[in-house]
């Protein structure tokens, strides 16, 4: 199964939009929305698996801050990070997550349609 998991720091109306985007998103897997802010401790999390993709949202350097501490939990996976604009944050530090893909939900968020449905072909 191809899963892809949505984890914010925190809930705000910003993530709220993106999840929305997320779950209008057709590709060949599944999305599972993790609460915002619970640390990975949802029992949704039990899910993970090596190799599935974690978009990881972030709005401010704090969000970041709070992302980067949980590093040890997604590590192992494919990450894709979108945050709000790149003026609200330090945007070099995103580099701190590996990503596979840095996406900015005021600019190209269409971007991770096409990278969603060309990983799960």
């Amino acid at each position: 199964m191809n899963n892809v998991f949505l984890y914010a720091a925190r809930d705000t109306s910003t993530y709220r939009q993106v999840e929305e985007y997320l779950t209008r998103v057709l590709f060949n897997g599944s999305l599972i929305i993790l609460p915002p802010g619970t640390q990975f401790t949802s029992p949704a999390c039990l899910e993970l698996r090596s190799n599935d993709v974690i978009i990881l949202f972030a709005e401010t350097d704090e969000d970041i801050d709070d992302l980067l501490a949980l590093n040890d939990e997604y590590e192992s996976f494919r990450i894709i990070v979108i945050v709000k604009a790149d003026n609200l944050i330090n945007t070099n530090r995103l580099i701190l997550f590996s990503p596979r893909m840095i996406a900015y939900s005021d600019k190209n968020i269409n971007d991770v349609d096409i990278y969603l449905k060309n990983i799960f072909k």
